[in-house]
């Protein structure tokens, strides 16, 4: 049985990944996440960071719907949603690269860590405010060296998805529940 907590963490996440606000996730929803992404981070359409966004969200959708999609209807209903991400195993072979993925296109200068500014930018474009960002980074930034590694936001991510603890650093990352 899944905790109201729980419920609440993969309720918002559906949410955001829910972009036209049709109670499914599909392709197209995760191709207007990219290009929310392209934007905030001022690349061209056509140039090699939008093809790499691009791929990025292709390849996230690709993963997300071989575990989730069990009816085969090509959308992730909110209720194949919350049954996968009770699996652990959903949690690490899809969850976690997906959340990685999001973490790269935030990445901007590639160093395999984000600043609060990146971070801030990424997840305003992914529905968050300013101040539930902040509060996620300053939770996340278990080290406090002002930057959040892949290792600190895997370990969150994974976190976010197992951890029923409302003051967990994971929790953090679906903002204001």
């Amino acid at each position: 049985m899944t905790s109201d907590l729980k419920q609440r963490k993969y309720d918002k996440v559906f949410e955001r990944f829910d972009a036209d606000h049709d109670g499914r996730i599909d392709q197209s929803d995760i191709t207007a996440l990219a290009e929310k992404w392209r934007q905030a981070l001022g690349a061209t359409p056509g140039s090699p960071e939008a093809a790499r966004l691009t791929k990025l969200a292709s390849d996230m959708w690709a993963g997300v719907q071989q575990h989730t999609d069990k009816d085969f209807d090509s959308a992730i209903s909110r209720d194949e949603w919350a049954a996968a991400a009770e699996d652990p195993q959903f949690v690490d072979k899809v969850a976690v690269p997906f959340a990685l993925a999001a973490f790269d296109a935030a990445d901007g200068d590639n160093d395999g860590k984000i600043s609060r500014e990146e971070m801030a930018q990424a997840q305003t474009q992914g529905g968050m405010s300013e101040s539930e960002s902040e509060a996620a980074f300053d939770k996340l930034d278990s080290d406090h060296d002002g930057y959040v590694s892949r290792k600190e936001f895997a370990a969150a991510v994974k976190e976010f998805y197992l951890s029923d603890d409302p003051s967990a650093a994971g929790t953090e990352l679906a903002g204001s529940l």
